[in-house]
């Protein structure tokens, strides 16, 4: 018995007093308050490009599409670009209010609030681009160029909504 503790004793694992993250360590620390308008920013200028890529869409579709859109297809596309303009515009407008609001009332719900609006264009906008790809078929000169540009806002966007959950 008295050995088994000595060897306890011998084996004991002597960790430094290190904290759980070393994330914290290594990522500069932005205050709360300029990050959340820098994310803003960021979320703005994707809403922005959503909404003029939803307008030019809507006005122009011979570039977004090869083939001429007929019966059901043209009401798709005018009833998901319509929905992008209107959700992108709602996003823009947010956005901005966050960057210019007083740094006192960006907290608790005006936050929550502003990132499930965001979180409704987000979600408008990936069903925008599908509704848009794959039941469309849209192949015109425009159509890759809107999609390359969605994915990545679309990526950057998660990315800094899942870091301002995690730092709000």
């Amino acid at each position: 018995m008295n050995e088994s503790t000595e060897l306890g004793e011998d084996f004991k694992c002597k960790l430094p007093n290190v904290s759980m993250s070393t994330q914290s360590k290594t990522m500069p620390m932005i205050d709360l308050k300029v990050y959340i308008r820098v994310v803003a920013a960021v979320f703005s200028i994707s809403s922005a490009t959503a909404l003029v890529m939803a307008l030019l869409r809507l006005l122009t579709p011979n570039l977004f599409y090869v083939e001429p859109l007929d019966g059901s297809n043209i009401v798709l596309h005018y009833f998901i670009t319509g929905l992008m303009v209107v959700t992108s515009a709602i996003g823009l407008l947010n956005s901005c209010v966050v960057m210019n609001r007083s740094a006192a009332k960006n907290t608790g719900r005006n936050i929550t609030t502003w990132l499930l609006l965001d979180s409704l264009f987000e979600t408008t906008r990936v069903v925008y681009v599908f509704i848009c790809e794959v039941v469309i078929k849209g192949r015109g000169s425009l159509q890759t160029y809107e999609m390359l540009i969605s994915i990545a806002q679309y990526l950057l966007d998660s990315f800094l909504y899942c870091q301002m959950i995690l730092r709000h």
